[in-house]
């Protein structure tokens, strides 16, 4: 296995792990504008010191099992004669697209490992490499989560538990969402931006708003399905608000999720079948 920073010329490797085999082709389809943002972001924000690390190995010829795909060959993976198995992104904490506030710090964005090469230490190793990385400032952080399962499913994304074993330590908590800090000599500490709530109960219809960015495709993918869902009401009035801007996300204390009536629901990506609880009470309630 080998680990490597990510350059321009080789985003392939992110669209392969970020749209992996296990994404069925209807998500597929919804997400390859996501993913054309995605990669603009990126390379918009590399000069303000985004980095990609990417675990890769060669190719082989040999039979393995995916999860969600089934029975394939490990060179079918391949991507530019690598075989990418899973990333960890990073960027300066005052350029991150969360609800966050701190410095003298790296900041996790994102980190997934392939299905095929979960349990095998890849995970570590990304880990150990940021963490190397993040020694020339004076601490490393990220929004870890604690028994969230996301989109409704068995995936229990970046668990608060995991990082644990590296020394990360909570420092603040909004719900689920478990800031977590690596003291490697810093003064001060991160913590969150809470979300201003706005009651707006008064107007004839429900607002729901749906907050995204381009960090992640996985956010143009929500906004599609729930959308499509609520097409089906006549009183729920959707708003799809931009969350690009830093400015902005300090302003509002948001960076994805939804809101109704301006109190948050979920502040993280989301599936419709975990919303459409909340929103069918906040029908009821509405008459």
């Amino acid at each position: 296995m080998e680990i490597q920073i990510i350059t321009e010329d080789k985003l392939d490797l992110i669209c392969a792990i970020c749209l992996d085999p296990s994404v069925d082709q209807e998500a597929r389809d919804l997400m390859e504008n996501g993913m054309d943002k995605r990669i603009c972001w990126i390379k918009k924000m590399m000069p303000k010191g985004l980095d990609i690390l990417v675990a890769l190995e060669k190719p082989r010829q040999e039979e393995i099992h995916y999860k969600w795909v089934g029975k394939m060959l490990h060179s079918d993976l391949a991507i530019q004669g690598q075989v990418p198995m899973g990333l960890l992104e990073y960027i300066p904490i005052e350029h991150a697209l969360e609800p966050i506030i701190g410095a003298e710090s790296l900041f996790i964005n994102c980190m997934w490992v392939l299905p095929p090469f979960w349990n095998t230490g890849v995970g570590t190793a990304l880990v150990d490499s940021f963490i190397l990385r993040a020694k020339h400032y004076s601490g490393a952080s990220v929004i870890a989560y604690d028994g969230d399962r996301w989109f409704g499913t068995s995936i229990k994304y970046m668990p608060s538990s995991f990082f644990k074993k590296f020394g990360f330590q909570e420092v603040d908590r909004d719900g689920s969402r478990v800031l977590m800090f690596l003291n490697l000599d810093s003064k001060t500490k991160p913590k969150f931006i809470f979300h201003k709530t706005k009651d707006s109960k008064k107007n004839k219809k429900i607002n729901f708003d749906i907050f995204t960015n381009d960090q992640c495709p996985w956010s143009r993918y929500m906004i599609n399905i729930i959308k499509k869902e609520l097409d089906k009401y006549s009183n729920i009035k959707v708003n799809v608000v931009d969350s690009n801007k830093r400015e902005f996300i300090q302003k509002i204390g948001l960076s994805r999720g939804v809101c109704l009536n301006g109190t948050p629901v979920i502040n993280r990506m989301a599936s419709w079948e975990e919303i459409k609880p909340d929103i069918e009470k906040c029908l009821q309630e509405f008459k």
